[in-house]
């Protein structure tokens, strides 16, 4: 299962992979979006109609403790939303209505006793009193789309689904062809030599380029901006974010994570990226909407984040990440957001919309607090 998240990887967040879902034995209720969950035990799973499950999502992971596997019924009720990196326990019932937020828990049961809030966040969760409103937009392009727009959302994401496949299956075909000739007819030193040149030029290389010019020809630069769910914007978008997770990622740049080549690339794609900064992430999506400055350094798996999906409304935003700043591995910087000069947030904290960090400080936490 964990592999089928890589090799299908196209299918999520896409109107198809409801059906995929209920083929391995959950039950799906009408409307539901999925993206990338991970740790699903699918016969034990049951989501409603109109809910919404973000990327990076563990839902219902199977519990062993004391020498016992735990199995239990994990639900998610009728237009609940789970945020990005949220982590659903197993056999945990989610009321309708819901929001989780990213990198975040949910509510335990005393806590759901003594509170009728809806939205929660953290770990372990605090209720939050108001969050952001979105732009108003119709029923239509958010919940209760028209037979038009889930044809033509149906035709963009089977695109979207079999481009990175029928990409994959060109380029190794000439890379078997080529590499063939270079094994079969060479001596072995020169087999040595050139076997990570025919990979790249044939594989490497090719699979970055796709990702790259859809971006510039579909989407050109990416602006702040919010969109409804079935719009042709949204569409596009996770179009290109698709094919750049399935192509560019997997086939060249998580290779560079940590070398001086990986940043070059990021430029090309829109990222402003300053002087000898150093990353060991790919994690970005909207490009252009991140900016950071010269000496900072970006590790393992943390992630600007300039995009969140809330009301069926895709919000972009940008992120500027200061000079000399450390990220640590596994933090999430939501979009809006400005790191000072010289700031460090250490392992799996997260920064919230609209946050400003002062130069020279430090920080802790989901939510983050000066450590």
């Amino acid at each position: 299962m964990s592999l089928s998240l890589i090799v299908m990887h196209p299918i999520y967040a896409t109107v198809y992979v409801a059906a995929y879902f209920r083929a391995l034995g959950a039950k799906i209720g009408k409307g539901t979006e999925i993206s990338t969950a991970s740790n699903v035990t699918h016969p034990l799973l049951e989501i409603g109609d109109g809910a919404f499950v973000a990327d990076a999502v563990s839902l219902g992971e199977s519990d062993i403790r004391g020498q016992q596997l735990i199995l239990d019924k994990t639900t998610i009720g009728n237009k609940s939303f789970v945020g990005n990196s949220a982590l659903i326990p197993q056999g945990y019932h989610l009321n309708n209505n819901m929001l989780i937020g990213v990198l975040s828990v949910p509510p335990d049961e005393q806590q759901m006793v003594n509170d009728t809030a809806r939205d929660w966040f953290g770990s372990p969760a605090i209720p939050l009193p108001r969050r952001q409103e979105s732009t108003p937009f119709g029923e239509e392009l958010t919940i209760n789309p028209n037979n038009y727009r889930r044809f033509a959302r149906g035709v963009v994401e089977f695109i979207r689904v079999i481009l990175p496949e029928s990409a994959i299956i060109c380029f190794s075909i000439f890379f078997i062809a080529y590499a063939h000739d270079l094994i079969v007819d060479e001596p072995l030193w020169k087999i040595v030599l050139y076997f990570p040149f025919y990979y790249l030029f044939y594989m490497g290389i090719p699979a970055f380029l796709v990702p790259m010019v859809l971006k510039w020809l579909f989407v050109g630069r990416y602006k702040a901006q919010q969109k409804p769910m079935w719009s042709w914007g949204v569409w596009k978008s996770e179009a290109v974010t698709s094919t750049y997770e399935a192509l560019a990622i997997p086939f060249l740049l998580d290779y560079l994570q940590g070398t001086p080549w990986l940043p070059p690339l990021m430029r090309l794609l829109g990222v402003k990226i300053g002087k000898r900064v150093w990353m060991n992430t790919t994690d970005i999506t909207e490009f252009d909407m991140v900016t950071i400055c010269d000496d900072a350094a970006l590790n393992q798996d943390c992630g600007p984040q300039t995009h969140l999906f809330e009301d069926r409304v895709m919000k972009i935003g940008a992120v500027k990440i200061g000079a000399r700043s450390s990220i640590g591995a596994g933090t999430i910087i939501l979009y809006d957001s400005e790191l000072g000069d010289d700031t460090r947030i250490e392992a799996l904290s997260l920064v919230m919309k609209g946050e400003r960090l002062s130069p020279g400080t430090d920080w802790i936490g989901s939510p983050v607090k000066p450590a």
